[in-house]
């Protein structure tokens, strides 16, 4: 049962050894009034908060009974109806701080570690509650700010953001929880009006899916195949979409089949990137093959010096498996 805060200050009170007359006397109280606050007749007056917190050495949550962990509750708790900045930094500091304490208390022995460990567990299940929290909330916003602009930009297909704001919002909706029906309205839109534009979008969508079989499969289609072949400059986001796919599915003769042909109008940026897309399929000389391709690319990729690194550690890796 919670306290009512007579309760605690009477508890406080007695642990200190401090009579009602002491704290009267601190407050420029008749002893009466803190008697009456302690069996219930009445409450300190929010202007006395602080100073009682202080004569005890204890803050104001843990005057009215609350413990850490109900203060971190009602932190979480502020922050799911508030969703802004300040209370998601407030709570999470808050956390952050109390898991520094209870690691402090382990280490320091003396206390019920099964106890301080189940502490540990809850808060650090806030934790990711907070994040998950904070992750929807960011893509909503995002989401929000995508949808304004697709809609601000419709038909000015001339755009340089028309096409990738439209894939952003469309892996947005995936992030959102609204995969299937955005799959649904994408494959509606390529059977209706089929261009680069409503493949792309279609075949991106399955793929934030991991549907890659899916993909594969349009290759066939009779409406993506005019599209697709010969490939070209229009179409190559597309195709990155399904060698994609046949690298997650590992499917090395479809990449043998297409890639060579994809390949073949690709400037040296674009070819470097289809051959680390696939590269994790190959082994043996094809492995070595790619590797010593994409370091001839590399110098003339246009990448900043960072990511011209980043892909020498992965031909490492490569190298490594």
């Amino acid at each position: 049962m919670k306290l009512t805060i007579g309760e605690k200050i009477a508890i406080l009170r007695k642990e200190r050894d401090v009579t009602q007359t002491e704290l009267a006397e601190y407050l420029y109280l008749a002893p009466q009034t803190v008697s009456r606050w302690e069996v219930g007749s009445g409450s300190p007056e929010i202007s006395l908060l602080p100073r009682i917190a202080a004569f005890f050495g204890v803050s104001i949550d843990e005057l009215f009974g609350l413990t850490s962990l109900e203060r971190t509750e009602d932190l979480v708790l502020k922050y799911s109806v508030l969703r802004d900045d300040r209370s998601f930094r407030e709570a999470m500091g808050y956390i952050n701080s109390q898991l520094l304490t209870i690691e402090a208390a382990m280490k320091n022995g003396g206390e019920d570690h099964r106890e301080l460990e189940r502490d540990m567990e809850r808060l650090e299940a806030e934790k990711v509650h907070m994040w998950i929290q904070q992750g929807r909330e960011a893509f909503d916003r995002a989401l929000s700010i995508a949808d304004e602009f697709v809609e601000k930009t419709e038909g000015d297909l001339e755009h340089n953001w028309y096409l990738p704001m439209r894939l952003q919002q469309d892996q947005l909706c995936h992030n959102t929880g609204r995969s299937r029906e955005t799959l649904a309205e994408r494959r509606k839109d390529f059977e209706e009006c089929p261009d680069d534009t409503s493949l792309l979008r279609y075949l991106a969508m399955l793929g934030h899916r991991q549907e890659y079989e899916a993909i594969l499969e349009a290759v066939d289609w009779d409406k993506a195949a005019g599209l697709l072949f010969p490939p070209r400059e229009g179409n190559l986001s597309s195709w990155r979409e399904i060698m994609n796919a046949a690298a997650g599915l590992r499917n090395e003769d479809f990449i043998e089949r297409y890639l060579p042909t994809v390949l073949e109008v690709c400037g040296k940026g674009e070819e470097m990137d289809f051959l680390l897309c696939v590269m994790d399929v190959y082994d043996g000389g094809k492995l070595e093959a790619a590797k010593a391709r994409v370091r001839e690319l590399l110098p003339d990729s246009g990448l900043s010096g960072y990511f011209q690194d980043k892909v020498r550690e992965r031909l490492e890796g490569a190298l490594e498996a």
